[in-house]
């Protein structure tokens, strides 16, 4: 679905990709990893047809800067910082859902909601008012509602909280079999359970490009009950934060997260290790 041989962009004399091969084929879902400056959106908005180059790319056997129109028809993107845009949340559903032959603006508030953004209470409001959660959810929900062949997404859950998260991982999960995707993460293991294959940036080359086994449980929802061994404010905090319910008032706390979020999970409760009494995950 994407053909990349020898790509090349600088920016004045600056490399910033140098030379890259690798291929995208459907059904891939792929972690695009690297430090900052790596390359990784730069090589983004190549494919998009934003930038020219050198070299050989492909996107659906096209161009992607003579076919832009009709690449972007069948490609869903969410950038890593949310654009300027100058509508009201109304007025960009309808744009969206008009320049999409797949999308429907059904579709897009369905996908909203169940990333816990109600579109119908914000529809009259600037896209440039919303927190930088709403922006985020409402531009998930624009890129999956068309459908896409393919799901271009650049540190999509950046500014999503724990529940956001959650419901975001859920939505690409039910996305898995039918779209290829090309997620870009600073952090692998937020994602490693959605994808089945690890291609790393640095210094804009291909370090690595590796397949990975898929998890046969990324959607299914693990129960977990968390002893404290005092009641720690910030530990607390952060429990509550990813919906845990305290249990008659003690120090034992229970909720539940999807396996695609368990490594999340346990970094985030590893930072007050010190203060768990037991941990189960079941």
């Amino acid at each position: 679905m994407i053909k990349i041989k020898n790509l090349t962009k600088k920016f004045g004399k600056t490399p910033i990709l140098d030379s890259i091969n690798f291929t995208v084929k459907r059904g891939d879902r792929i972690a695009l990893i690297g430090p900052n400056g790596a390359g990784k959106t730069t090589l983004i908005r190549t494919i998009l047809g934003q930038y020219t180059f050198n070299g050989e790319l492909a996107v659906f056997d096209k161009n992607p800067r003579h076919h832009r129109e009709e690449i972007l028809d069948r490609i869903g993107y969410v950038p890593q910082l949310p654009p300027p845009i100058q509508m009201s949340v109304g007025e960009l559903v309808k744009f969206s859902a008009g320049i999409s032959r797949k999308s429907s603006i059904d579709a897009i508030y369905q996908t909203a909601a169940k990333l816990g953004l109600d579109i119908e209470e914000n529809v009259k409001k600037p896209f440039q008012k919303l927190s930088g959660g709403m922006k985020q959810k409402l531009l998930i929900a624009l890129a999956l509602g068309r459908q896409p062949d393919i799901l271009i997404m650049d540190e999509p859950a950046a500014n999503l909280d724990p529940q956001g998260r959650q419901a975001f991982f859920l939505q690409l999960i039910r996305f898995m079999e039918e779209t290829t995707m090309l997620l870009s993460s600073h952090r692998v293991d937020e994602i490693v359970n959605l994808i089945n294959r690890i291609v790393e940036i640095d210094y804009g080359r291909v370090v690595q490009d590796e397949r990975i086994d898929q998890s046969s449980f990324a959607d299914h929802r693990l129960a977990c009950r968390v002893t404290l061994t005092k009641n720690h404010e910030a530990a607390i905090r952060m429990l509550k934060d990813w919906g845990f319910n305290n249990v008659n008032g003690g120090r034992e706390f229970k909720g539940s997260f999807i396996g695609a979020e368990r490594l999340r999970f346990l970094t985030s409760i590893s930072h007050f290790a010190n203060h768990i009494q037991k941990l189960n995950i079941s």
